[in-house]
């Protein structure tokens, strides 16, 4: 599953345990010893890679090493660069202390790889001895969405006597055990038979506090996660909330797989039962409130998670754009346009109004938006926003108007 292993090395016991340990790894047969230079001295460095190389061929592995000289940028930087261009499958990085991880944004050197690369990382404590073999007896947690091909790939290779846990943790207010029961068992019984033992195991609870302790429980040698689930795939962080939470708490190893999460996107105009879903996006938007009688309401689901909406509302005298808002642990992917797509295309036939804050100016133009005085909104709308002593201008909003008339992008 993963033929060539870039294993970074500062030379420490930990970085060394992992290239001792590296054989244990399904399917490697070719390893890139990488150390990035951040001193002149060299020739310590090649003695210390050749004795990490003599390491790594004793257990019938090619073993090739790369220094990169400093050029100014992170060391980091570096290890992702040499992964892409020698085309890895997986970064191995051995630590002297798991807590390492408790702080992704850190600067930390694993953490900040971590954090920015789209390859597997497996992350791998340094301990004492009587360590299990690193697959031997996996803890693979799943929200019950289809398994990866990645991880049936782990799943089905053997490692020996080999076993596994799917473990499903049900979170408050969500369906009970035994109907996550159910679904947990159908996924494992999807699975091709062959390969290691596999249980499936339900808990309820904190998922990654969860998920931590019953690796302990179990003696689990190592974790399998995806970096992103299904419940943070719609948003733009670069690790899942549940993910960079078990990192901060589990003891044992850990594999972060860089899978692919499809996203089903749909965008559509709210039914009135679902205006408290629209009211909850506001809750950091002004808090604004809906009123059936006289909004329509547009909305982007991501994998049936309201993501964005946006809002025209009927005025006596007017219609009114507004409540245009995307979270933001779901901003940079289109979102918000895609909820003015549709707002647009739907009320084309009526004069609209809105106003706007001046950075979004060009944005609304894009939907045929032009700046307008504040005299000239309707009296009613321009009621609503006699703020900053009666004028926009002092609260860095531009009013605006678009013509009736079809909407093509």
């Amino acid at each position: 599953m993963f033929p060539k292993v870039l294993i970074p090395t500062d030379f420490s016991a930990a970085s060394a345990a992992m290239a001792e340990r590296v054989g244990e790894i399904p399917g490697v047969h070719e390893v890139v010893l990488f150390h990035a230079l951040t001193s002149a001295g060299r020739d310590p460095v090649d003695e210390a890679l050749r004795r990490m190389q003599e390491l790594v061929q004793r257990q019938g592995i090619a073993a090739e090493v790369a220094i990169a000289e400093d050029d100014g940028t992170s060391v980091s930087t570096r290890i992702l660069r040499a992964a892409a261009e020698r085309g890895v499958d997986l970064i191995a990085m051995g630590l002297r202390d798991q807590g390492l991880l408790r702080n992704l944004f850190s600067g930390n050197v694993a953490a900040t790889v971590l954090r920015d690369t789209r390859i597997h990382v497996l992350i791998v404590p340094q301990s004492g001895g009587g360590r299990p073999p690193l697959f031997t007896r996996l803890l693979v947690p799943t929200d019950l969405a289809a398994l990866t091909p990645q991880v049936r790939s782990v799943l089905k290779d053997p490692a020996g006597d080999g076993t596994a846990v799917l473990l499903h943790v049900v979170e408050p207010g969500q369906e009970t055990e035994l109907e996550a029961g159910g679904r947990l068992a159908a996924l494992k019984n999807a699975l091709s038979p062959g390969g290691r033992e596999i249980e499936a195991l339900v808990r309820s609870g904190s998922p990654a506090r969860t998920i931590c302790a019953v690796a302990d429980e179990i003696g689990a040698s190592a974790v399998i996660i995806p970096r992103i689930g299904k419940r943070d795939a719609a948003g733009s962080a670069p690790l899942g909330s549940v993910t960079s939470a078990v990192l901060e708490c589990v003891k044992p190893p850990v594999l972060v797989l860089a899978v692919s999460v499809h996203l089903q996107i749909e965008v559509r105009e709210l039914r009135s039962e679902e205006f408290a879903l629209a009211e909850e996006i506001w809750i950091d938007y002004h808090g604004l409130k809906a009123d059936p009688e006289t909004d329509r309401i547009f909305g982007v689901f991501a994998n049936d998670t309201l993501v964005s909406v946006a809002r025209c509302r009927r005025h006596p005298d007017g219609y009114e754009v507004d409540g245009v808002f995307t979270p933001v642990r779901f901003r940079g992917r289109g979102y918000a346009r895609r909820a003015m797509d549709a707002l647009v295309e739907a009320c084309q036939h009526d004069i609209l109004y809105m106003h706007s804050v001046r950075n979004l100016v060009d944005f609304y133009a894009a939907y045929g938006f032009v700046s307008i005085p504040e005299s000239d909104l309707p009296p009613t709308i321009r009621a609503r926003y006699a703020f900053a002593l009666g004028e926009m201008e002092g609260a860095n909003v531009q009013p605006m108007r678009r013509a009736a008339g079809s909407f093509r992008r």
